[in-house]
Order: C-alpha cells, then structure tokens, then sequence
C-alpha cells in the first residue's frame, strides 16, 4: 500500500504537468504562436486544479465506500477522452475570441483526465493518513512536485526533439492508463480506514489537531500562491514577447516554480529567512531597474548585455520571489485536518494570479504592466519576511528599532520601484490584447534629421515611415531597395497585373513597392494592425492612391490561406513576427506546401528571417531543399534609416535567382537541422546562446 501511494503521487503529478507543454504545443500553431497561448493555457489548468481540490476537500468528507465508488466511475469515464489530441474540428475560425476558444478546446479535449489528475495529490495524502496514520502526508507532497518537476525538465530534452506532438499524445494517454489503474486499485484499497471502526476521514484524525484556523491565516494560504502565481505568468509573458514562444521558455520558470515547492515543503531547513529575504531585494530590486542602472551616468555595469543575462535575472527574481512565497506557505502549513482546505486555498490562489496576467492585464493595461508590479509585490515580501526575521531573533531592545529602520527602507524602495518602473511613457496611442501590446510613437531623429513614426510590438520595430512629405513613399527599416524582399519586387515592377501577399501588415512599409494596377493582399492576425496602420501611417492610402489595390484578411495568414482558392500569387512575403520571431507554425513543410498551391510557376516566396535569437536559415534553406526550389539569402548592414536585415528568397525562377545580390552569413550557424513539421519541430536547436 505505501509504495501504491508513493507510485501514485509521483505518477499523477509527472502527467498533470507533462500534459501542460504538450497540449500548448498541440494548439500554439491555431492561435498564431502568441504567448497569451501558453497564459490562457495555465489559466484552465489552474483553474481546474482548483476544481480538482474543491472535488477532493468535498470527497473526503463521505464515506469511504462511496467515495470508492465515485472515484472509480469518474476515472473509468475519463477514459473516454483519450487518446487526447485534438481533432481539426476544434481549430479556430480565425474571427473568434481566441481566449474563449482556447479555453473551450482545453474542456473538451483534456478537462476531465486532467481534473481527475489534479484531485489525485490531496485524495491520495488523506487516504495515507487515514492508513498511516503514524507518518506525514508532506512526503507525498513533495515526492508529487518531484515527478511534476522530472516532467518538465525531460519534455524539452527528451520528449520533443525525439516524438512529433501526435506521438506524444499517445504516450501520454498509455500513461494515463497505467494511473487509472493504479488509482482505482487504491481507492479500491486506501480509501478504506485503517480500523474498521472510523468511517470518516475526519474521525480518523487525532482529537488534539482540530485546531480551528484562524482567517488571516487561510487568507494567506490564497495571497501567498497568487503572487507566486503571478510572478511565474508575468516572467514567462516578459521573455516570451522579445525571444520566442517555445515550450523551452515556459518549462524554464514552471521548474524553477516547482522547485520552490520541494524546497519549501521538504526541505524547510535551507529556508533561512534573513538569507533569502536579502537576496530576494537585491535580485528582484536589480530586475526591476536593470534599464535604469544600464542608463546610470559613468556607471560601467549592464545588469543585461545580452538576453541570456536577461533570461537569467528574470528568471532569478522569479524564482526567489515565488521560494519566500512558498517558504512562507509552507510554515502556515495546516495539520493533517486541515489538508484538503490548505490545497484548496493554494489552488485558489494560483487560479487567481493566472486569471490576473492572462484575462485581467490584457484588458486593464496598454503595456506589459503586470511584470514590474509583480516585481515589486515580490520586493514588498522580501521586506516583510526580512522585518519578520529580525523581529523574532533580535533582542527586544533593539528589534523595534531594526524593523522601524527596515520598514522605512522598504517603503522607500518601493515608492522609487513605482516611480521608475510603473510609469508609462506617452505615446500616440498604445493598445494591448490578446496577441500583445502595440504602440505607435513619433520622434525628431537628430542624426537623420527627420521626424519618422514607428509601430512598436512589445520590443520590437514593426514598421517605420518618415513623414516628411517628400519622404513619406521610401521604404525604411528593414524594406530598403537592396534587401531581399526590395530586389525581389523590384523585379515585379513592370508587372502591372502582379497578385502579391503578404504575410503580417506592421504598418504597411512595403506597399511602397506597390504599382498601378497591381493587386496587393495583406493577412493579419492582429485585428488592431490595420487599425493602427491605417490611422497613423500612409503607406497602404498612398498605395491606393497611386492605383493599387489592397485587400485586408483578418485572422491567421496559414488557416486562411488554407481555406482560400488558388490565389496565383507572383510574390508572397513571409513577414509575420512574434516578439523577435517568425511563429513557427508558418515555416513548417505543410506550410510551405499551402505557399506552393498559391504560387504561379515563376512565383517567389521570400521569407524574413532577421532575428536576434533564432538562426532561422537552416528551416527555411531545408524547405526549399525538399521543394527542390532555388534559394537566394540577401543580407544587408544598417545604412541611415535602412536596418540590417537577412532574407531568403525562394523560387523556380532561374533568371530571378541570377539576378539576385547574394549574400553569406557572418557567423556559422547551425547544421543538420531536420525537417519542421507541424508535428515535430526544434527551436531549441536553433536557438542562439550569445
């Protein structure tokens, strides 16, 4: 029996978080690779972990026969739900409210398998205390956290390189078999009193621990979770906008968030709370400031000179700031009555913080807001925790004077945290929704001695325009005439029938490549885009005005494409960025095979692949290969207002690719790429550590 228990806890907890980047992963390509995928997704799974427990906390409370019973009919109907991958009639239509459809998706393909998982750890230590009723349920507890945190760790490593996303859903689903039966032989087994004469669980517990607890404490119990919570979904949402959106970047902060819970609940002696209160201000505090420290007068030190330091103390602030969460929980922890309405609070709280950052932010805040606050939230604790410390272990004479000292410190930190961090600069407009925060802004360039307009995405240059009258028809940034996507329709020029797509709007630059005559289709994801593009630049009016046509197509460039005609198309642009990085779902093969049906014989296809983090030449340069289409890469240095960009054009069209400039990277980049498909594809291995 107690190795059934054991097995159980850690098997349960290694599906319910394996389940999480799987089923992410499965859909990211439906909803346009945007990290609100990944947010939304740990909202339902928060939210049905506190389902999950409410269902346990109410289960333990019937008899044992009948919660035997229950509990095997819910687990034999969960069944039904396998395997778990979802059928094509669950992709969205491209006009929905994607948050909406996420979640609905989640319900009917995962929601039962994964609410029996989450009632799995509270169920189980209830039943171990009632057959053992000499030893501590937080083993399992931890143990539980350990399978959750092996889960995530092998996923990257093991899993997703090796098995295409269909593959994994299988694997997993015969997992999930092999827990349904263990969990019915166990509540066939554990469920039962260890004495026939208790009937109830709470009969089995020892008189002297009905302590009543007391409300600041339960309240706790939520507050404590939801800013851990919070700081987990807020660090993931900041490092996904600016690198990529990859279940690598959501499985770093979850383990380092799970880790906080083995060391909190097993191991609570490393918690030394001066310690870790001190470290926790000066990391968080570095975090949070890290722009204004690298922008000191005569100060040498870039807390972030590169994203991987960035990565580094983004995820250290989180980290510490969710351990004084936890470590703290952890010593409100209940006795044995009170396990099931601790978890039910923990789980409360979690639903809380993911409800926050991925429904609440959007809705409330033009930027990323919700990072810096949960910053300083986690600074306030550490202030908290540190006053608590000195006042339990200094001599009565002086503590009141010590935390006088740290409280008035601590306000005063925070009030400058507030000031330099929470203040949103002023800006034409900014708007924010599902697909991220937007922002147009105008400024004098001294050096170029112009006024030019840019449409921002979280850090990155959508689209520029000098608006200047005289300028205001150049392309700028990264559309200059020498770059790949210049050259390639400068060879469309003459063609005054010429059908070109593009792949994401910005605000529109390339239309100045647009002629009279020549009919121009833009697909975009981000309904606010055009809006913007319309309202603040002139590309697209003046494109019109010179007679072409343009088109606008709202919603995901692959579905619509893949629900349209033969569109001809003599050029297609690939351009669509998330944060930093082309969404992964539009450079898969049966991506490249939707491109193909739209093309004519001679028509190109050019891809965008400028990017910070991703070596991206070796996808695309594999597509092509297997197309058996000709390659030409086009990289160019920043010039004026022209940017450095990299482009790779593909065609059949071998009087284009001669005519074409040419170009070779700098930097060796990665080789032996395979080949992407929706179903398998690495973007660990592409991804740039420098």
């Amino acid at each position: 029996m107690h190795v059934l228990f054991l097995l159980l806890s850690f098997i349960s907890a290694f599906l319910l978080f394996q389940v999480q980047p799987l089923i992410s992963k499965f859909i990211l390509p439906w909803f346009g690779g945007s990290p609100a995928v990944w947010t939304t997704c740990m909202l339902f799974f928060q939210v049905v972990l506190f389902v999950g427990y409410a269902y346990a906390h109410a289960v333990v409370k019937l008899a044992p026969r009948v919660q035997k019973w229950l509990h095997t009919g819910l687990v034999l109907l969960s069944l039904i739900f396998l395997p778990i991958a979802p059928g094509d009639f669950w992709k969205p239509s491209g006009l929905e409210e994607p948050s909406i459809r996420i979640l609905l998706l989640l319900l009917g393909t995962v929601g039962l398998p994964y609410f029996i998982l989450s009632s799995t750890s509270p169920l189980t230590q209830v039943w171990f205390c009632r057959r053992f009723q000499d030893r501590s349920p937080w083993r399992l507890y931890a143990l539980s956290n350990v399978g959750s945190l092996v889960a995530l760790l092998t996923y990257p490593v093991l899993i997703e390189p090796y098995f295409d996303v269909v593959l994994q859903t299988w694997v997993w689903s015969f997992g999930f078999i092999l827990f349904a039966v263990i969990s019915i032989l166990l509540a066939k087994r554990g469920s039962l009193p260890a004495e026939p004469t208790a009937i109830t669980a709470t009969q089995q517990i020892d008189k002297s621990e009905q302590i009543p607890v007391p409300w600041w404490q339960r309240l706790l119990w939520i507050l404590l979770p939801m800013m851990a919570s919070v700081l987990l979904l807020a660090s993931t949402n900041h490092v996904c906008q600016d690198i990529a959106v990859i279940p690598f970047m959501w499985v770093i902060p979850l383990s380092l968030y799970l880790l906080t819970f083995i060391i909190s609940f097993e191991f609570e002696n490393y918690y030394v709370r001066p310690l870790f209160s001190l470290l926790a201000i000066g990391v968080i505090g570095t975090t949070a400031l890290e722009k204004v420290i690298a922008n000191l007068p005569s100060w040498s030190w870039d807390p972030t000179p590169n994203y991987l330091y960035d990565l580094a103390w983004s995820f250290g602030a989180m980290f510490l700031g969710a351990l004084l969460c936890h470590a703290e929980l952890a010593r409100l922890k209940p006795r044995r009555s009170g396990l099931t309405v601790f978890y039910l609070c923990l789980s409360a709280g979690g639903a809380l913080g993911g409800l926050l950052v991925s429904q609440l932010a959007p809705r409330i805040f033009v930027t990323y807001l919700e990072w810096p606050l949960a910053l300083i939230c986690g600074f306030v604790v550490a202030v908290v925790a540190l006053g608590v410390s000195i006042w339990k272990t200094c001599a009565r004479t002086i503590r009141l004077l010590l935390c006088s000292a740290v409280a008035g410190l601590g306000v005063f930190s925070v009030a400058f945290l507030a000031e330099s961090t929470l203040k949103v600069d002023h800006r034409l407009e900014r708007t924010r929704n599902f697909y991220g925060a937007v922002n147009v802004d105008e400024d004098y360039d001294t050096g170029l001695e112009s006024t030019y307009r840019t449409l921002t995405h979280g850090g990155i240059i959508h689209g520029m325009q000098n608006i200047a009258d005289a300028h205001r028809e150049e392309p700028v940034t990264y559309y200059g005439p020498t770059t790949g996507i210049g050259q390639s329709l400068a060879a469309l020029s003459e063609k005054q029938d010429a059908h070109v797509a593009i792949v994401g709007m910005g605000a529109g630059t390339v239309a100045c490549y647009a002629r009279p005559g020549q009919r121009w289709r833009f697909y975009e994801i981000n309904p606010e885009i055009p809006r913007l593009a319309r309202k603040h630049f002139t590309y697209l009016a003046d494109a019109e005005k010179r007679g072409a046509k343009i088109e606008t197509i709202l919603g995901d460039a692959r579905l619509m494409l893949d629900r349209e005609e033969h569109q001809q198309f003599d050029l297609l642009l690939l351009d669509a960025f998330s944060g930093d990085s082309i969404p992964v779902h539009l450079l898969t093969q049966e991506a490249f095979e939707i491109y193909r049906r739209h093309m004519k014989p001679n028509g190109i296809i050019v891809v965008h692949i400028t990017n910070t983090y991703l070596a991206l030449a070796p996808v695309v340069l594999k597509q092509a290969q297997i197309m058996k289409w000709k390659t030409a890469r086009v990289i160019t240095e920043e010039d004026g207002d022209h940017d450095a960009t990299d482009y790779i054009c593909m065609t059949q069209n071998q009087a284009f690719i001669q005519k074409v400039m040419v170009d070779e990277p700098a930097h060796q980049e990665p080789g032996n790429v395979p080949l992407w498909t929706d179903k398998r594809y690495d973007l660990f291995r592409i991804l740039m550590l420098k």
